[in-house]
This record gives structure tokens, C-alpha cells and sequence, in this order.
């Protein structure tokens, strides 16, 4: 049996004690750094604990002040009038609570609540009866042929969608996307710029099935036309395991003339899986190797060497896309289907 996660725990005592009228309404919920203190965490786990009651719509948070307890709704199906659906890839994921930061503080000033699901939740019952239970959706797409079944679903229940991370062609759905292409040319420019004499792009994922690796890719073709380097792109076939990849990596460093060989990664956990292997095959990473990752989750500074990455504001992006589902709702116009967040690239030791 997996072990609950420490915000869980402090979630759900809490939950308790608020329907339990421990906590009144309009009452303030022990802060953070209270939570953090009393159950021996860290700051992330009780502020994931406190977010998950927002989202749920117990309590309601004043900058510089504190949470406090929220007036539940007078009946159910008002509640769920005002609630809006946020789908994301996976059920726990620190960087995707920056998103859920985000989309929270543009519903601040709204009657609406977040609710998140991940995308195992598509597989229930439940998702059949959006109209009924959402006011609204905001969905981070993984599998394409998932996607396009569930947004004709919503479309076919006049249900308003912002999409996050990545566009869907033929898809005309708001969406809210980082700056990929820019993101690809950084981190290939910055390898480029240490000296390493060849820059090649890894990716676990084709370059048909993601808008996001494609535009990543565009951006690292532009860098090394521009250095008049010869691209060269690793992928990985339907038919190899992600090791089998690494093992295609290391055989053409192996075998590369170039004296250095720098790699940009499509995210930071394909990158940190690599260095991972091509350390185990003796090689030294951060010199004659250099290794670019992207998204700047939380691992990318606990790794040996630290990975150097492209970063995501993921808080703008949530709070955009948040923006831009109210605007659906009032009925307002959306003057962009696309909408770009820049990027930056954070230097660490592994180039």
C-alpha cells in the first residue's frame, strides 16, 4: 500500500476539523508556517494542503493576512454552477500546483471555485456529466486521441475551455502556451556559447505528437543554423524503451569525432534520466557533456551536477488561462487563441 503524502494528511485533519465547526466560518485556519511547524514539514507540504482547501472551496485566502474559513454555498447545485474543472497530467506534481496558484488568484475577485482532477478521472462516469457539474474547464492535454475525444465532448455540451501547455491543430479552444520556441534557442544558444563543439536534441516525444517539443525543436534548429552547427535530432521509436534511447545517445557521443557534445533535452525529466545513465557509463557530465533540460522542477536543483534548465512561469500561465475561461463565462471577448509566456534559462553546473 503507497504512504499517504504529508499534505494529505494535514488536508484532510483540517477538512475535518472545518466541517466539524472546529473552525467557524470566517474563522482563520492555522497559517503555513504553523502547519509546517506542528507537523514537521515543510512550507511546500502545508501550503499544498492549504491550496487543496481553496480548490475546494473551504476557505479563502487574504494576501497578508491569512485563510479563513469560507460560507458554504446554499445548495449543492449552486456550488457546482460555480465550479470550474481543472484537468492535469498527473494527480501530485509540484510544479503543476504553481499552475493551480495561478488559475486561483484570477478567481479571486469571481463567484468560482476550482476543482482539479487528473487525467485518470476522464476514465469515470463522472466526466460523462460535465454540463451538469462545471461551469467551466481548463485542460492540460497528454494523449492526443484522449484529447480531442473529451474537448468535442465539451464542445458537444457548450462547456467554455482554455487549454494549457500545448495547442491542438483544428482546435479552436483558447489556450495558454510557454514560449517554447524562444526556450529551445536559449538552451541551445548557452551550450553553444560554452564552446561545445556539436548540440544535439533528445526527446522521448515526437515532434507530431506535442506542439510544445515541436516549437522547442524549431527554436534549436534556429540556434544552430544561426552558429552554422549540423542539427541532429535523437528521438525515441514506438518501439524503444527510454533506456534503449540513452543507449542511442551514448553510442553517437561515443562515436562523435567532436571533441565536446552538448544536449538539449525536451523536459527536465528526460534530461535528468540521462545524465543519470550516461554518468553510470563513466562519462563526466558538465564538461566534455553538457545537458539542458526544461521546465525547472524541483529535482533540477537536487541532481549532481545540478541541471541547467529553461524555466516556465507556471504561476502566469495558470493565472492567464484562469483569465481567459472568465472571460468565456461573461461572455467577453478573447482577443487572442494564442497566448505566449516568455521563458528564461537558469544556468546550473551541468553545463
Amino acid at each position: 500500500m503507497s504512504k499517504q503524502p504529508l499534505y494529505k494528511k494535514i488536508y484532510q485533519e483540517l477538512k475535518k476539523d472545518i466541517l466539524t465547526g472546529v473552525y467557524l466560518e470566517e474563522t482563520q485556519v492555522p497559517t503555513e508556517l504553523e502547519l509546517s511547524e506542528k507537523y514537521d514539514v515543510s512550507r511546500i507540504t502545508s501550503k499544498r494542503a492549504l491550496m487543496e482547501l481553496e480548490t475546494e472551496g473551504l476557505i479563502y485566502r487574504v494576501r497578508g493576512k491569512g485563510s479563513f474559513v469560507k460560507k458554504r454555498q446554499e445548495t449543492m447545485q449552486q456550488e457546482k454552477k460555480n465550479t470550474l474543472l481543472f484537468v492535469m497530467p498527473f494527480a501530485q506534481n509540484e510544479g503543476l500546483g504553481n499552475y493551480a496558484e495561478g488559475i486561483l488568484a484570477s478567481l479571486n475577485t469571481s463567484d468560482y471555485r476550482l476543482h482539479m482532477q487528473s487525467h485518470d478521472w476522464l476514465q469515470s462516469e463522472d466526466a460523462l456529466y460535465l454540463s451538469s457539474d462545471y461551469a467551466g474547464v481548463i485542460y492540460y492535454p497528454i494523449n492526443m486521441q484522449e484529447s480531442i475525444d473529451f474537448l468535442y465532448q465539451c464542445h458537444m455540451q457548450n462547456i467554455p475551455v482554455v487549454l494549457l501547455d500545448k495547442q491542438i491543430e483544428k482546435i479552436h479552444y483558447p489556450c495558454v502556451v510557454a514560449d517554447n520556441e524562444s526556450g529551445g534557442s536559449l538552451a541551445s544558444k548557452e551550450l553553444i556559447s560554452k564552446g561545445y563543439d556539436e548540440v544535439i536534441f533528445v526527446s522521448g516525444t515526437g515532434l507530431t505528437e506535442s506542439s510544445s517539443v515541436r516549437d522547442r525543436y524549431m527554436g534549436y534548429l534556429s540556434a544552430v543554423y544561426e552558429a552554422s552547427l549540423t542539427p541532429q535530432h535523437i528521438v525515441k521509436t514506438p518501439l524503444q524503451t527510454m533506456d534503449q534511447l540513452f543507449e542511442s545517445v551514448y553510442d553517437v557521443i561515443c562515436h562523435n569525432k567532436k571533441e565536446s557534445v552538448g544536449l538539449v533535452c525536451e523536459n527536465d525529466i528526460v534530461a535528468i534520466r540521462l545524465m543519470t545513465y550516461l554518468k553510470q557509463q563513466g562519462m563526466d557530465i558538465g564538461d566534455k557533456i553538457g545537458i539542458i533540460g526544461f521546465d525547472n522542477i524541483q529535482a533540477t536543483q537536487l541532481v549532481d551536477p545540478p541541471l541547467t534548465t529553461i524555466a516556465q512561469d507556471f504561476y502566469r500561465m495558470g493565472e492567464v488561462a484562469g483569465e481567459l475561461l472568465l472571460k468565456q463565462l461573461n461572455e467577453e471577448p478573447v482577443d487572442s487563441l494564442v497566448n505566449v509566456i516568455p521563458v528564461s534559462i537558469i544556468p546550473r553546473q551541468s553545463t
